[in-house]
């Protein structure tokens, strides 16, 4: 039984290179999922850091919120006690002002004309 060099040799190269695709195929493999894992590992902590940056600005546009709310509750109670009190009886003081000026005019007219209003309250 004679070995062929040639056969031989055609063999153990291929084999040597079949080895060696899977080697490579292999360490290309690896270096896919250490990037997969890098770009995981990386994509976590700035979704963690978004995510306090997001927490941080909520929690700044509450407090901005609950401040302007108690501004405008206190504008709003300013307007309605205060404001609307004031020309409430601003109108009052007018209306008796005026009710007394016609009780005068009536005394008056009654007076000197003999004027009888026919309204009961005068």
């Amino acid at each position: 039984m004679k070995i062929d060099i040639n056969a031989a040799l055609t063999i153990v190269l291929g084999l040597v290179a079949l080895i060696g695709s899977i080697y490579r195929l292999a360490k290309v493999e690896a270096d896919i999922h250490r990037r997969i894992s890098h770009v995981e590992a990386s994509t976590l902590v700035i979704v963690d850091v978004m995510k306090d940056i997001l927490m941080e600005k909520i929690n700044i546009t509450n407090t901005e919120l609950k401040i302007h709310v108690t501004k405008y509750e206190a504008d709003k109670e300013y307007v309605y006690l205060y404001r609307l009190n004031n020309n409430e009886k601003t109108i009052e003081h007018k209306f008796n002002r005026l009710a007394n000026w016609i009780t005068q005019i009536a005394g008056f007219l009654h007076r000197k004309e003999g004027f009888q209003i026919r309204d009961d309250k005068f």
